[in-house]
């Protein structure tokens, strides 16, 4: 039922919202072909879900107000904003001959297993009903001490959670790079990392837009929560979102080659245009719904191991981590 598979798109306000020192406006030809390439992928047979921020912008772009630092405030200028961003994308959609469902989804809802259920079961009753849904998390309730944190994480947990086939990350640059190149003449772009939780760069202090919450660090923990469950992550420039094709066809000839004996010939093919993360090779057995809930709930607390378990947790072979230890 799943065509030709299940893809997850997040794009961030950097990537829709220009800010300078007089105002905030939306990148509406920018938008337009992120839309566009959404379009492109449901004909092509894909299952399309869509992860949107923009609330706050949209809402500071309508009241004509610079972002809020007040939380009480952010609150009121999200609920302002997230109607105006629905209906830019039902204006831009339908143009394309696309249907859209709306989903404010909050921490609280993946914390209980049941809801984490339940939100899972709407997602694909939406897919199977052709429509794509449009997700944020809900700004207009959430706390500090009660949210995603950025919608990379939540991008990824969603990922997670209907076992998608890729996940895709828009940023405002072409790729993940060593250091930061704005400051560094010697950062040098990775264009495939093939562990994403032994990566170690340097991206940088301030490296979000601004105007939006994420950066490059919360990409590559989005990428290594979404490669450790076995989704292979692309992180790419949201001005050239056509790009993601590049990332489909790479990962198409690699599934392939991967399948193929030794001896087989299969065609090349160019790395994407951006920075594919490779996902871990997840038995089938532990790809259940519990494990995928668990690694949706947040970390709290420490773990305390004596040196018997520490040595065999890093010994050659990976052990499990006993009680006693």
């Amino acid at each position: 039922e799943r065509g030709k598979g299940l893809l997850v798109l997040k794009v961030g306000t950097s990537s829709l919202m220009v800010s300078d020192a007089t105002s905030q406006r939306l990148k509406l030809a920018n938008v337009a072909r992120i839309v566009e390439v959404i379009a492109e992928l449901k004909r092509a047979g894909y299952w399309v879900v869509f992860i949107t921020s923009g609330a706050v912008g949209m809402g500071c772009i309508k009241l004509g107000i610079s972002k809020p630092t007040n939380l009480r405030t952010k609150q009121a200028v999200a609920a302002a904003g997230q109607s105006q961003l629905m209906r830019t994308y039902e204006d831009l959609f339908g143009a394309v001959g696309v249907q859209v469902a709306q989903l404010l989804i909050s921490q609280a809802d993946f914390l209980d297993k049941t809801h984490w259920g339940n939100v899972k079961h709407t997602l694909f009753e939406c897919l199977r009903l052709g429509l794509v849904p449009v997700i944020n998390e809900n700004d207009t309730t959430n706390t500090e001490e009660l949210r995603f944190g950025d919608n990379d994480n939540l991008a990824a947990l969603t990922a997670v959670q209907l076992g998608a086939d890729a996940l895709f990350l828009f940023t405002d640059v072409d790729y993940l790079y060593t250091a930061n190149p704005r400051t560094d003449p010697d950062a040098r772009a990775l264009r495939l990392v093939e562990e994403a939780w032994a990566l170690k760069v340097d991206t940088g202090v301030g490296a979000g837009s601004g105007i939006g919450a994420g950066g490059r660090s919360t990409k590559i923990v989005a990428a290594r929560t979404a490669t450790c469950a076995g989704i292979p992550t692309g992180m790419l420039n949201g001005a050239a979102p056509e790009r993601v094709h590049g990332f489909l066809r790479y990962l198409r000839v690699a599934q392939r080659r991967a399948a193929a004996p030794p001896s087989a010939a299969v065609e090349p093919v160019d790395e994407p245009e951006g920075t594919l993360f490779c996902a871990m090779s997840v038995p089938p057995s532990r790809a259940t719904d519990t494990r995928r809930w668990i690694l949706a709930l947040p970390v709290g607390g420490e773990l305390a191991l004596d040196d018997g378990a520490a040595r065999a947790l890093c010994g050659a072979k990976s052990q499990s981590l006993l009680p006693k230890g």
